[in-house]
């Protein structure tokens, strides 16, 4: 994951980069340094997975998203961190 595709993921979050700092518990110098980074740390990459998926969560307990729907999504993102690093 690039620091592009970091920018990217939280815009489709809609989060500003204050709220993307602080859900993980970093500063945001930190988190502006991983926006500009060429690749980021794993660690920050599936963070970006965690986040994700807990904001999917209340959808699938009002079943707006099925559980098949969420495995799916969880193995695309899994994946790509994974072939990334």
């Amino acid at each position: 994951m690039t620091g592009w595709h970091l920018r990217l993921w939280r815009r489709s979050m809609l989060w500003s980069r204050e709220r993307a700092a602080a859900e993980p518990g970093v500063s945001l110098r930190t988190y502006k340094s991983y926006e500009n980074a060429e690749v980021i740390k794993r660690a920050v990459a599936l963070a970006t997975v965690t986040l994700s998926l807990t904001g999917m969560m209340p959808a699938l307990r009002t079943q707006q998203l099925s559980a098949e729907r969420l495995l799916q999504l969880l193995g695309e993102m899994t994946e790509s961190v994974s072939t990334e690093i």
